[in-house]
């Protein structure tokens, strides 16, 4: 049974039924997410699973738990003349055109808040399409 304490997943060891510990990460590698969890356990047995895309579930819970939130804002008078192609960088990852201007508009208002990786993958998307948006930083949860 896989269960998260704090920043670590925690799961029997397939090879001696001992606790193995797995630790997630996201980053930005040629223009997408890439993720992994590396786990190891005191029986020296490991692992590594890679795969595109941001992590879920509980190991997202864990990611975040280590590295914290990021958020990309953007200001909206800057933004204007550009804002078109920056509702098509949302459409590009396949949201509806409501979801596209609801996502602009939570990037100008408050901004988008995900995991450091995801939020400089969008950051730089908005940027390439002309944006001027900035980023910050969280701290672990």
């Amino acid at each position: 049974m896989l269960r998260r304490e704090g920043d670590v997943l925690l799961a029997p060891c397939a090879q001696c039924g001992g606790t193995s510990r797995s630790r997630p990460q996201e980053l930005v590698f040629y223009g997408h997410i890439e993720s992994s969890v590396s786990t190891q356990c005191d029986c020296g047995a490991a692992s590594e699973a890679c795969g595109r895309g941001p992590l879920t579930g509980i190991a997202r819970e864990a990611l975040i738990a280590r590295v914290g939130l990021a958020r990309v804002h953007a200001d909206p008078e800057v933004n204007r003349p550009v804002r078109v192609r920056l509702l098509a960088v949302f459409r590009r990852d396949g949201m509806t055109i409501a979801e596209a201007v609801d996502a602009y508009a939570r990037l100008t208002r408050d901004g988008i808040t995900d995991t450091p990786a995801v939020t400089q993958l969008l950051a730089d998307r908005l940027a390439a399409a002309g944006g001027a948006v900035t980023t910050a930083a969280g701290t672990p949860s």
